[in-house]
């Protein structure tokens, strides 16, 4: 699982930077929504907009996250070396499980939210 994260990040680096400020638009898009917006407005776009910062936020950290995953620990290495690798690779294992839960997670939220959303409109 930990190579499928990997190669999802490196092929989707060239969408890093776009989702960053995506997700600064999102925030200052929220930050407006919230402050300076009738109640009526907020409660037409505040749903939305927070989904999408927060999708945001994923494929950035994401993206950030397993754009460099440590190599395999080889038998030639001193043992020191092999148990720091495979402790680094281990907490690498323990993220990509993370946030696989957050997405899923994530997905069922979206769907919640999107579905009170379009009763409220």
């Amino acid at each position: 699982m930990l190579v499928l994260f990997e190669r999802f990040a490196t092929r989707l680096q060239g969408l890093k930077w776009p989702a960053v400020a995506g997700l600064i638009i999102m925030i200052l898009v929220a930050a407006w929504v919230l402050a300076g917006t009738s109640a009526e407005r907020q409660d037409r776009w505040l749903i939305p907009v927070v989904l999408v910062a927060v999708w945001l936020l994923l494929l950035a950290s994401g993206l950030n996250m397993f754009a460099r995953v440590p190599a395999m620990a080889e038998p030639q290495m001193s043992w020191w070396t092999r148990v720091k690798i495979r402790l680094h690779r281990g907490l690498y294992h323990l993220f990509a499980w993370f946030m696989l839960l957050v997405s899923l997670s994530l997905v069922v939220v979206t769907f919640q939210l999107t579905a009170a959303w379009l009763r409220m409109n």
